[in-house]
């Protein structure tokens, strides 16, 4: 019998409920962190827990921060973005004041060694 490699086209890990990844944490205006997962996403969910006035970005690469690229995803206070996502980490920056948020992933069992890294360099437009 041989050993199978589960990659990230390897449906059926999708289907299975997924692992939760949960952090809560914040940022303040200029600064970025980045979230790292042992596992290929199935889902995310971010949410900016801070009140309207305060203002959340995320991206996918560190790149996607930069103004020549501007790939990144805006919430505002009290938003939430959910979507089913493939990726191995998640950059949050806060764009205006101090930014209380939560991340919850949801993980596949695909290891990040099996997922082709999301950079423009290896052809995924707008993302960094």
């Amino acid at each position: 019998m041989s050993n199978i490699q589960v990659g990230e086209g390897y449906v059926p890990a999708y289907q299975l409920s997924a692992t939760p990844w949960v952090t809560s944490s914040q940022v303040t205006s200029g600064q970025g962190k980045e979230h790292n997962f042992n596992h290929v996403s199935r889902y995310l969910i971010i949410k900016n827990n801070s009140a309207s006035s305060s203002v959340l970005t995320f991206a996918f690469t560190e790149n996607g921060f930069k103004a020549t690229n501007a790939n990144f995803f805006v919430l505002s206070g009290t938003e939430t973005f959910s979507a089913d996502v493939r990726t191995d980490r998640v950059f949050i920056s806060g764009s205006f004041g101090v930014s209380n948020y939560s991340l919850f992933a949801g993980l596949t069992y695909v290891p990040v060694k099996n997922f082709n890294p999301i950079t423009g360099s290896t052809g995924f437009q707008a993302v960094g």
